[in-house]
């Protein structure tokens, strides 16, 4: 007695359960079946069961690869600037926004006695103003800025054909800090704090030129560096 077709589909299916056949054998079960299904597409080749194993550990070393790609990622993105690099960026990008603004100065002069009182009534301190013509670093002005949360203090010199802004503030701690150098972007930066003010200078001088404007400016401004 001929077994009907949906016990026959059983019976192949619990076979395959337990067992795999081998790939012609199953190559030729599944052109059998479509023949009985009046299919016309043409069987696509087995992979053999080897291949298939090879095609799948690829498939699971790439993904483990770009799941640890990506986790690396996330770390790198997660992980945050130190303070003093965070601000280094945002002195650096005040500083080119003024060039490119043409905005480097609120009150044009190169009278320090013009510039300083200025300031008066826009700040709740007072910075220290001194021009270092003399030595090559005229004062050509003084604007407003902000940096670090507040209102800061941006003076602007000149040597030659190179533009330096000063940016002045109070810091929170007294300690005096000898001068950091280091580069962004093409441009070279100083960092100090001496008389409860911190410092940052930013300019495309050279390194030497750039801590020579820093020693000069520290030993003339140490003694005005208080605030009002």
């Amino acid at each position: 007695m001929p077994i009907p077709d949906d016990e026959l589909g059983l019976m192949v299916r619990r076979h395959a359960v337990r067992h795999t056949p081998p790939a012609a054998l199953a190559g030729r079960i599944a052109q059998a079946l479509r023949s009985e299904a009046g299919a016309t597409t043409v069987a696509a080749p087995a992979v053999p069961v080897r291949n298939r194993r090879g095609w799948w550990q690829g498939l699971v070393g790439f993904g483990a690869g770009a799941a640890t790609a990506w986790g690396l990622a996330l770390v790198l993105l997660a992980v945050p600037m130190a303070p003093q690099d965070a601000l280094g960026e945002a002195v650096t990008a005040n500083h080119v926004r003024s060039l490119m603004a043409s905005h480097l100065a609120d009150v044009a002069s190169t009278d320090q006695h013009t510039v300083k009182p200025w300031f008066a009534g826009k700040l709740d301190f007072s910075p220290p103003v001194v021009d270092l013509a003399a030595e090559g670093f005229a004062l050509t002005g003084g604007r407003l800025d902000y940096l670090d949360g507040r209102t800061v203090a941006a003076l602007v010199y000149r040597s030659g054909p190179h533009v330096i802004n000063l940016f002045v503030w109070p810091t929170a701690d007294a300690k005096a800090q000898a001068p950091a150098f280091s580069a962004r972007q093409g441009y070279q930066l100083a960092h100090w704090a001496q008389g409860g003010m911190q410092a940052w200078a930013v300019s495309d001088l050279n390194a030497a030129e750039l801590q020579n404007f820093a020693t000069l400016l520290r030993e003339r401004t140490a003694p005005h560096a208080t605030r009002p």
